[in-house]
């Protein structure tokens, strides 16, 4: 019987170790999906320095989450572990929704530029045109009215 519950309980404890590197497992993916996510909203031009915070904060405990696994506390690592899931999936959220808005701020600003500078090219245009002709009608005009040179030879 005594050997029995020997088995019993070092099964649990494989089951309970398991069980936290799973958790374990699962908060690093979050995280790296949260720092993945900040990096994108930084390349579209978001102000990332709040999330960036925010994920150094669940980075910091995911490492003393694995410190305190390696320890052999997995109680609390799997606690450390489950608090690090709702932070990184905030900053993922936070971070695709900046960058969906700086991806429409920025579509929203192009279709003025382009506008701007076609009317501007044809604006440019004409005007070349219109001074042009105003150049050629004068020299033609300066031309007629020119007297022509007789030689005396």
């Amino acid at each position: 019987m005594a050997f029995g519950s020997c088995l019993y309980s070092e099964h649990y404890v494989f089951a309970q170790t398991d069980q936290t590197a799973s958790k374990l497992q699962a908060a690093n993916t979050s995280v790296e999906q949260a720092f993945n996510a900040v990096l994108a909203a930084e390349k579209a031009g978001a102000n990332v320095t709040n999330l960036l915070n925010q994920l150094n904060g669940a980075s910091d405990l995911l490492a003393q989450a694995e410190n305190v696994y390696r320890i052999g506390d997995n109680n609390k690592a799997a606690n450390d572990a489950d608090a690090v899931l709702p932070i990184a999936q905030q900053v993922t959220a936070v971070a695709q929704t900046a960058q969906g808005s700086v991806s429409a701020s920025i579509q929203a600003a192009v279709f003025p530029t382009v506008a701007f500078t076609v009317e501007g090219a044809v604006v440019f245009v004409l005007v070349l045109f219109l001074v042009w002709s105003w150049f050629k009608r004068r020299y033609i005009k300066s031309l007629s009215d020119a007297k022509p040179e007789v030689s005396s030879q």
